[in-house]
């Protein structure tokens, strides 16, 4: 069995991140919980949302080759308070416009958010950060003790650049430090974090609905 998925981006980092992150976890899933042995994709096979975010252009992308992955991870950072609602909104209205066009399915859509911006889950592990970047000690003043600290971040992408630049003043360093995160992050540690739980939640169901799970 192989096990081909799909992804909408808001932005080039976060495809960077997510492009590691999400197939490893896939793999573990399936490793645990899945009915059989099954290759995962290691790259989505369609990639959409960078460079066109028109919902009616996105849409039409995912109709046209539907038949060529089983999930779709849609992304959208969940940003200051109050803006949950209007973040899950958008994201439906992409969905459903699929669902118009071409009677998409929306229950093999993952729904991918986390709290305020990716930056609180790349914080959410001490060591991974620290491996990232090479170094044995980060200052308690900057770095979040938990995955909870990290998610209650007024700023988490302004913490990790302080971190990045309190370490090294190489611009390669923080350029690259969200895919080495991704690389060394403890899937388990990312599980205490509430808004890493719904999106595993949303993706077991629709692993589960594609048929990869017992």
């Amino acid at each position: 069995m192989y096990l081909s998925w799909s992804a909408y981006y808001e932005g080039a980092s976060d495809a960077q991140y997510f492009n590691v992150l999400i197939p490893r976890l896939l793999d573990e899933i399936i490793r645990d919980t899945g009915k059989r042995p099954c290759d995962v994709g290691e790259y989505p096979t369609l990639e959409l949302g960078i460079g066109n975010r028109s919902f009616d252009d996105v849409a039409a992308k995912i109709c046209e080759r539907k038949n060529e992955f089983h999930i779709i991870f849609v992304h959208a950072d969940l940003g200051g308070r109050g803006q949950a609602a209007n973040v899950e909104r958008r994201r439906e209205q992409l969905i459903q416009k699929a669902q118009e066009i071409c009677g998409f399915d929306p229950r093999i859509a993952v729904m991918l958010s986390p709290e305020k911006e990716l930056e609180a889950w790349a914080l959410a592990d001490h060591s991974a950060v620290k491996a990232a970047l090479g170094v044995n000690v980060i200052s308690a003043d900057l770095m979040p003790n938990t995955p909870i600290a990290a998610e209650n971040l007024a700023d988490p992408k302004a913490s990790l650049d302080a971190i990045v630049k309190s370490v090294t003043n190489r611009r390669s360093a923080a350029r690259n430090i969200l895919v080495r995160i991704a690389q060394e992050q403890s899937i388990d540690e990312l599980r205490r974090a509430n808004s890493f739980q719904a999106f595993e939640a949303s993706l077991r169901n629709a692993l589960g609905h594609a048929g990869f799970l017992q």
